[in-house]
């Protein structure tokens, strides 16, 4: 009786797995986004000017993981005055949450210091426009358009 049980058991077996596997929802891709253009213009793009000082947008990318995680890079240049000129590039880690077709890119923990504000937008099939200096009631916006490039 117990090796008509096992022979069973290793007889249903891959059935169980195919099941479940054709049954289970599917898990979305990470999904990788270029940065197209600040407030409609295209890159390269002056992101701020003052009292000398004078930082272009290069390039950017986010990337959007199946579990809320993103991650953003940017690359920058900034210019002082008549001091030569400086790229960087950086990386920094957020989350996101979706609702219908809203992302907000930011941080969900209590902040207990300085903390930025998080970016609010729209999220397309193949676009995000995340809206920076948001505020509840926001006079000019500026928006980051990004494309995406990659699923995987």
């Amino acid at each position: 009786m117990r090796q008509l049980c096992l022979k069973v058991f290793v007889l249903a077996l891959p059935l169980m797995i195919g099941c479940h596997d054709t049954t289970a929802p599917t898990t979305p891709n990470s999904r990788l986004y270029i940065l197209e253009s600040i407030k409609g213009q295209p890159l390269p793009a002056i992101t701020s000017a003052g009292a000398g000082d004078t930082v272009t947008m290069l390039w950017s990318t986010i990337t959007l993981d199946p579990i809320g995680n993103a991650v953003e890079v940017v690359h920058q240049r900034q210019a002082y005055l008549a001091f030569p000129a400086e790229e960087t590039t950086y990386a920094q880690r957020y989350e996101y949450k979706i609702t219908g077709d809203s992302i907000t890119v930011g941080s969900f923990q209590r902040c207990v210091d300085l903390c930025p504000s998080n970016r609010v937008g729209l999220l397309s099939d193949s676009t995000v426009a995340l809206t920076f200096g948001y505020s509840p009631y926001p006079l000019n916006p500026t928006i980051y358009l990004y494309r995406l490039v990659k699923a995987y």
